[in-house]
């Protein structure tokens, strides 16, 4: 079989994807948001979207061509990485202008943010050269601080304030569980679609 010449242009241009990385809770947390977004639903009405979407925590998204490249990628990052639990306390909302977001609270979020800072590490700040100034003067070297993602579990996003300002007992979304984190999850559609994500892989936790 003849070699790709890796110069040649190809006629055809390269699917882009949309790479979506998220943490999956256990079965019983996910039917337990489930559950949550139908008590929500019969209180204000859902759509169709947040009915239907599967509970998880965020991590970041991206672009890209090849699925190979972005898993070895992550796997290289993640190598050695252990297991955690992760320990929901609760509800709270975010806002957005006329909008708010109801979600659960993660308790500890230190490890889901690691992780985070593995997969997407800050940029490394341009080198400065003064050299008015002594090699034994000069300050040591300062690493970017640590990001966080503030991790937590969607029950609904986008809700109309009129809405939201419709619920009048906040009982079933004082939740309390924890899950043992045990893979990273990679999903990917076309970019700039609307499609469902699909599987790409997972990233087994030591």
């Amino acid at each position: 079989m003849p070699k790709k010449n890796p110069n040649q242009i190809s006629l055809f241009p390269e699917a882009v994807y949309e790479y979506f990385v998220l943490l999956s809770p256990s079965d019983a947390v996910i039917a337990d948001v489930d559950n949550m977004k139908q008590q929500l639903h019969e209180m204000i009405g859902l759509d169709s979207g947040n009915l239907n979407s599967v509970a998880h925590i965020s991590l970041y998204k991206q672009e890209g061509l090849d699925a190979a490249v972005v898993k070895s990628a992550a796997r290289r990052a993640l190598s050695g990485q252990k297991k955690f639990p992760v320990k929901i306390a609760g509800h709270d909302f975010f806002k957005s202008g006329e909008k708010r977001t109801l979600y659960l609270k993660i308790e500890n979020p230190e490890p889901i943010d690691a992780i985070y800072n593995l997969l997407c590490p800050p940029k490394k700040p341009a080198k400065q050269i003064n050299r008015q100034i002594s090699i034994l003067d000069r300050p040591g070297k300062k690493l970017p601080p640590p990001r966080t993602i503030n991790p937590h579990i969607t029950i609904a996003r986008n809700i109309a304030v009129e809405d939201f300002e419709r619920i009048e007992d906040f009982t079933p979304f004082d939740y309390q569980n924890e899950w043992l984190c045990e893979k990273v999850t990679i999903l990917r559609r076309p970019v700039g679609t609307d499609k469902h994500f699909s599987p790409v892989t997972e990233i087994k936790l030591g």
